[in-house]
C-alpha cells in the first residue's frame, strides 16, 4: 500500500484541481482502497491521504491556521459555495476518525476507475474537483 500522507508538513492545502476525493471509514477500507488503486496503476504520488485531527487542521477550512493569504483564499473559495461545503463535510469526517483519499486523475476514465475502487471499499462523499467545477460522483 503506497500513498502520500497529507498529514505531514504544514503547507496550506489549496483547491484540489483534477482530483477525485472521497471518504472511507476504517483503516481496513483505506488499506483495501489504496492497494487496489496501486494495482490499477495509480502511483504513490497520485494517491494522498488525510486523517484525524492533524488532517482536519491541515485542510484548514477557514484558512485561520495558515495566515492572511490562506484566509483570503478560503474567503474567495466561498463564492463557489460548493467547495466550502465539501471541505466542511470532509473536515467533519476527518474529526470523526475517517480517512480522506485524494487521487490525481488525468481523464474521465481514471475518474471512473477511482470511483469504482472507492465504492468497492465503502467510499462515500466522492467528488471530482475540476478546474472550475465540483462534480458529485457518489453521496
Amino acid at each position: 500500500m503506497e500513498f502520500t500522507s497529507l498529514n505531514e508538513g504544514s503547507n496550506f492545502l489549496t483547491y484540489p484541481t483534477n482530483k477525485v476525493l472521497g471518504i472511507v471509514n476504517t483503516p481496513e477500507e483505506l488499506r483495501g482502497a489504496v492497494t487496489e488503486l496501486n494495482s490499477a496503476g495509480f502511483q504513490n504520488e497520485q494517491v494522498q491521504v488525510l486523517c484525524g485531527q492533524q488532517g482536519a487542521e491541515r485542510l484548514d477550512t477557514t484558512g485561520e491556521r495558515h495566515g492572511f493569504l490562506a484566509r483570503l483564499y478560503r474567503f474567495l473559495e466561498k463564492f463557489g459555495d460548493m467547495e466550502s461545503k465539501h471541505l466542511s463535510q470532509y473536515k467533519s469526517e476527518l474529526l470523526d476518525g475517517h480517512f480522506l483519499i485524494a487521487v490525481d486523475v488525468a481523464d474521465e476514465g481514471e475518474q471512473t476507475r477511482v470511483l469504482d475502487v472507492l465504492k468497492a471499499h465503502g467510499g462515500h462523499r466522492v467528488n471530482f474537483f475540476g478546474q472550475w467545477t465540483v462534480e458529485g460522483l457518489s453521496s
